[in-house]
């Protein structure tokens, strides 16, 4: 195994330095995103997966899927602590607009019950479960 300068293996640098270009992804999605919000997905079909995203897309969001400990990586960048709402496989939509990628996922959710969405940031507020349906209801 081939070493780098301080000793480490330079494989491992690699992926040290994949894991921050990641994080450095979210964070500026983020960053570019009036709305974000992390859903549960297990148990969605492929077909229902590129089905709500095609949805997302047609509202200009999107969704993706990261690691749990990137993600709060990123969210540390931004001095946001969700706390424990990142336990479990979660997928992460975005977008520009505020309400947007929230009612795309209400919708959904209410005909593919394996979604359900978790917590989100909203206008740079933290939204729990119950908030961000609650935007989502009051604003359309």
């Amino acid at each position: 195994m081939r070493m780098n300068e301080g000793g480490a293996n330079m494989a491992n640098q690699k992926i040290i330095d994949r894991k921050a270009d990641v994080v450095e992804e979210i964070s500026k999605k983020m960053k570019e995103s009036s709305t974000y919000v992390f859903f549960e997905y297990r148990g969605l079909t492929v077909t229902e997966t590129n089905e709500l995203r095609r949805k997302l897309r047609a509202t200009g969001s999107d969704f993706k899927v990261y690691k749990n400990t990137l993600s709060k990586r990123a969210l540390a960048t931004l001095n946001i602590d969700l706390g424990n709402e990142l336990e479990g496989p979660k997928a992460l939509a975005f977008g520009t607009d505020t309400i947007a990628p929230i009612k795309v996922l209400s919708d959904f959710a209410k005909k593919h019950t394996a979604l359900e969405l978790r917590v989100g940031v909203v206008d740079g507020e933290i939204a729990d479960q119950k908030n961000v349906s609650r935007t989502c209801f009051y604003t359309i």
